[in-house]
């Protein structure tokens, strides 16, 4: 799946072309032919995912085939192109959410974390974009019902943990440690990494190098920075250090990827959704 946020692209398959603009998204099934022409310049993020997960999940997320747009429900689908136009701030909201599942791995997080985490991001994702597959023609109200208002809502903005990520995130270049983050949030070491382990599935800096990595490589195959001056971007000041980390979370090294980003083992779990960022 291809979100189109900045300039416009021609996509072309096998049996049709498309012209995608900021807020549009395309999917196409797993084995189909594509290119992707500039129009003429384009910034886009993909998804990639098993297509076996990603059909069983949508069919759980629109159990009524009548109410879906034709041709989009898991069950009609042919793999072909499908063209969805969510709009440019519906992206901008849900790419968080991808990013985010692009640091459960098998290799850095237990098998049900990576289950329990991917299924509660898709979740949020389909909520934001619930409207975007149902048919204008449907009867009742598409907006999806909230029991309750407020943060539990939204696990992601849990208290400390959300204020700690959010800072994390906003000043990844910084020599973080566990006491300085503590210090910040005006909690013990012990208490904020307890805190961690039990909402983000992983210690404080152990969830900040996996933050670096998704940064790293964005960096790598968005832009021409050497790999020194992204590592540096992200927090590492030696270039041998986020090698190391990139090499064990993708099985080649910084170089071999900006040469084919896409190129990466698959997850062991054979249906752990993989992130990246593209500019062409």
């Amino acid at each position: 799946m291809i979100n189109v946020v900045e300039g416009s692209c021609v996509f072309e398959t096998a049996e049709s072309r498309h012209v995608l603009h900021p807020g549009m998204s395309l999917a196409l099934g797993t084995g189909k032919w594509c290119r992707v022409r500039p129009s003429p310049t384009v910034r886009f993020w993909a998804v990639y995912s098993d297509e076996r997960f990603w059909r069983t999940q949508m069919a759980w997320f629109l159990p009524d085939a009548e109410r879906v747009v034709a041709g989009v429900h898991p069950l009609e689908w042919d793999g072909r192109a499908i063209i969805l136009a969510p709009g440019i701030a519906a992206l901008r909201q849900v790419e968080p959410l991808w990013r985010q599942m692009s640091v459960l791995r098998s290799g850095t997080h237990s098998p049900e974390v990576v289950a329990t985490h991917t299924l509660e991001l898709l979740a949020r994702w389909m909520r934001l974009l619930l409207p975007t597959f149902l048919d204008e023609g449907s009867d009742t109200p598409t907006t999806p019902w909230t029991p309750i208002n407020g943060r539990l809502t939204d696990t992601g903005s849990i208290g400390y943990i959300g204020r700690a990520i959010q800072l994390l995130r906003g000043r990844i270049a910084e020599p973080w440690t566990v006491g300085a983050l503590s210090r910040e949030l005006s909690l013990s070491r012990t208490h904020l990494t307890r805190m961690f382990v039990q909402h983000a599935g992983a210690a404080p800096m152990r969830l900040l190098t996996e933050l670096r990595l998704t940064e790293f490589a964005r960096l790598i195959e968005e832009t021409d920075i050497s790999v020194m001056r992204a590592a540096s971007e992200v927090g590492w000041s030696d270039p041998r250090v986020a090698s190391h980390w990139f090499r064990r979370r993708y099985g080649i090294t910084p170089t071999q990827y900006r040469r084919t980003p896409h190129t990466v083992p698959e997850d062991r779990q054979g249906h752990a959704i993989s992130v990246n960022d593209s500019a062409r």
